[in-house]
């Protein structure tokens, strides 16, 4: 069910996104968890379906598509693959500010690229205290001044902690500061092309879950010319270009990916559970599981109207703040945590014995509690927003 009214445009993009992942995206799922192997594959099928490109604006030849068709679409895709739908969320989040307010240069050289399905981004983040570790945190973040140089920006040994699709991406869009700009508030974001300066990988993606990421740490090196620096003829150079054009698609579709793994693994009880035993009986006969599954429709419901009432204040321009995104962010992950949670002990020991998916949902659904704003440190930043001025 859906209780936020949708578009008729809304529901054609959610039914064709649902098509795409039950033909192309669920049937490698499962093979992608099992080797820790990248999505390539799958999020081809995007690709091919023109969604990489669906935030661009129809000024610029994109589909411009809403926050709130985004959300679903998102979500379609995690109810398969939560691994594809968190590269596919990074490459979103990546090219929001470049997408909205790019220069004449930057239209050229990426957004005319990422229109023809040549441009697969992320977001390189968590730079650690130090050139040689990863002593990385939510709550000490730092990030390095790129001193300018005689072409642009100087990368030296920038180490990020965390990259998802590390090594896969065409492109980059790095958080960063750089001499002469803001040194307080959100970081500025460089764009730039695997090509244009040295990196390398480091390390193997062993996670708990997400297992197709490839979310390794990244070293970068070179120089990045300035015209790459987004938001850099915006008049007001006070207006932070990741709050106010980035944040609302990278909370937001944080939230999606993680209600779709509720949702996901939910739509796959509701099937397995109605299955008839040998005696006849059925898993949802008992009256236990019955109440474990109202519980979680209820819970499921209200995570995706609050989100799509989120995403249609970001895109009505409603919302003065990011609190109801970063709300409907830690909603639909504990959601994830919850239902996964409550699937592995309803269907027991064929769930523990990964004779069902739930287990695999179980694992991706942890991620939610501590990336994209961990819960812990988007719970204080919602304090901070409730009760200013302490």
């Amino acid at each position: 069910m859906n209780y936020f009214p949708l578009t008729t445009e809304q529901q054609d993009w959610k039914d064709r996104t649902a098509e795409i992942a039950e033909r192309e995206i669920g049937p490698r799922a499962a093979d992608y968890d099992r080797n820790a192997e990248f999505p390539q594959a799958s999020l081809n099928a995007l690709r091919d379906a023109g969604l990489w490109s669906m935030r661009v604006p129809q000024q610029f030849g994109g589909l411009g598509l809403d926050l709130v068709t985004t959300c679903l679409i998102v979500e379609e895709v995690s109810k398969k693959c939560p691994s594809t739908a968190m590269c596919y969320k990074m490459h979103l989040e990546a090219v929001e500010a470049i997408s909205l307010i790019p220069t004449e240069y930057q239209l050229k050289r990426y957004i005319e690229p990422l229109l023809s399905g040549e441009v697969f981004a992320a977001a390189p983040g968590g730079e650690p205290h130090g050139k040689t570790g990863d002593d990385w945190t939510p709550v000490r973040q730092m990030v390095t001044t790129l001193p300018r140089v005689e072409g642009g920006f100087h990368l030296d040994h920038i180490r990020k902690s965390y990259v998802t699709s590390a090594g896969h991406a065409t492109h980059y869009v790095m958080f960063c500061r750089v001499e002469g700009g803001r040194t307080e508030g959100p970081p500025e974001l460089l764009m730039f092309k695997n090509d244009e300066v040295e990196w390398e990988t480091i390390g193997e993606w062993n996670g708990l879950g997400m297992r197709g990421n490839s979310s390794v740490p990244m070293i970068f090196n070179g120089v990045v010319p300035e015209e790459n620096l987004v938001g850099i003829e915006l008049e007001d150079k006070s207006v932070p270009v990741m709050t106010k054009y980035m944040a609302p698609c990278q909370i937001l579709t944080y939230g999606a990916a993680y209600l779709g793994i509720a949702s996901g693994a939910f739509e796959i009880a509701c099937a397995e559970g109605d299955k008839r035993f040998p005696s006849g009986a059925r898993r949802l006969d008992n009256p236990i599981n019955q109440r474990r599954m109202a519980e979680m429709s209820a819970e499921i419901e209200a995570a995706r109207a609050l989100l799509h009432s989120a995403a249609a204040m970001g895109d009505s321009g409603r919302a003065t703040s990011i609190l109801p995104f970063l709300q409907a962010k830690v909603v639909c992950s504990e959601a994830g945590v919850r239902v996964t949670t409550d699937l592995m002990t309803m269907f027991g020991g064929t769930a523990f014995a990964s004779r069902l998916p739930f287990e695999r949902y179980f694992r991706d659904a942890r991620a939610g509690l501590v990336m994209g704003q961990a819960n812990d440190v988007a719970y204080g930043n919602i304090g901070t927003l409730l009760f200013p001025g302490g």
